[in-house]
C-alpha cells in the first residue's frame, strides 16, 4: 500500500469514528455513559457535566433521548437542569435542542421554571448590586487586637513582652464582657506563670503550659472595660532530670 493510500484509509479510519460525534470526541466523551446513569439522566437530568456532554455529542445518545421524548416530553426535573450560566446547564440546554427541539410545550415549561427561578428569594442574582455593609454590626462578630498604652489610638496591633525578640510576642483578643484570650509565644518554654497587667491598675497571674511553643491564657479583666496594657512572664519548667 503506498503512502496516499494509507492516508486515504487513515482518514476514512478517523472520520468512521467523528461520525459518532456532534464534534470532535474527547477522552470524556469516548468513555461514555452508563445505561443507568443516562436513564436517570433523561428523566431527572445528570448529575455532573462530563455526563450530560458526552449525551449531547453522540449521536446514539441523542437519537434514542428523541425517541425517548418523542413518546413522553422530557420532564420538569430535567428541564429544571437546563436554567444556569454553568457548563451543566449548557449541556443540558444542547442536548435538548438536538434531541427534542422546537417544542412549544417544553418552551412554555422552561418559561414558568424561568420565572420561578428568578422570583426564587434564595437565588442570588450575579447582576444585582452589592448590599449595604453595616460596619458596625460587622464589628461586633470581629476580634479586637490591642497594644501597650492607654490611648484609643493604640487598641489595634500585637504586644511584645518587654526586652524580649519578637519571636517571643503575646496577642490579645477580646472574648466577651471581661473575657480575654492572651496568647503567649516562646520557643524556650514549656510551663511558665503569666503576668497581666490592666489599664484599670489590676494584676492577675496564671499558670499556662506551652504546645508547640505556644500557650492560650483565658484571662478575665478585673473590672469592665479594662484592657490587657502589659504582659509578663517566667518560665516554671522543672529542671531536667539527672
Amino acid at each position: 500500500m503506498n503512502e496516499p493510500n494509507q492516508a486515504d484509509e487513515i482518514s476514512r479510519e478517523l472520520d468512521a469514528i467523528f461520525a459518532n460525534f456532534f464534534g470532535p470526541p474527547t477522552e470524556l466523551d469516548l468513555r461514555g455513559v452508563d445505561p443507568a446513569t443516562f436513564a436517570v439522566g433523561l428523566t431527572y437530568g445528570f448529575d455532573t457535566w462530563q455526563d450530560v456532554r458526552v449525551v449531547a455529542n453522540n449521536r446514539r445518545h441523542v437519537a434514542v433521548a428523541t425517541r425517548y421524548w418523542d413518546e413522553d416530553h422530557p420532564s420538569p426535573d430535567f428541564l429544571r437542569h437546563t436554567i444556569g450560566t454553568d457548563e451543566r446547564a449548557a449541556g443540558h440546554r444542547l442536548l435538548l435542542d438536538r434531541a427534542h427541539p422546537d417544542c412549544a410545550d417544553c418552551a412554555a415549561t422552561l418559561a414558568a421554571l424561568a420565572r420561578a427561578s428568578v422570583a426564587d428569594p434564595d437565588r442570588v442574582d450575579p447582576n444585582a448590586p452589592l448590599d449595604d455593609l453595616d460596619i458596625e454590626i460587622w464589628a461586633e462578630f470581629q476580634s479586637m487586637e490591642v497594644a501597650r498604652g492607654t490611648a484609643e489610638a493604640d487598641v489595634a496591633g500585637v504586644l511584645h513582652v518587654p526586652g524580649r525578640e519578637a519571636d517571643h510576642r503575646i496577642r490579645a483578643e477580646h472574648v466577651a464582657g471581661r473575657r480575654w484570650r492572651i496568647t503567649v509565644r516562646d520557643p524556650e518554654a514549656r510551663q511558665a506563670t503569666v503576668w497581666i497587667r490592666w489599664t484599670d491598675g489590676g494584676i492577675t497571674t496564671y499558670s499556662e503550659l506551652f504546645h508547640n511553643d505556644l500557650a492560650e491564657v483565658d484571662a478575665e479583666a478585673p473590672s469592665d472595660g479594662a484592657r490587657p496594657e502589659r504582659v509578663r512572664i517566667q518560665v516554671t519548667d522543672p529542671p531536667p532530670s539527672a
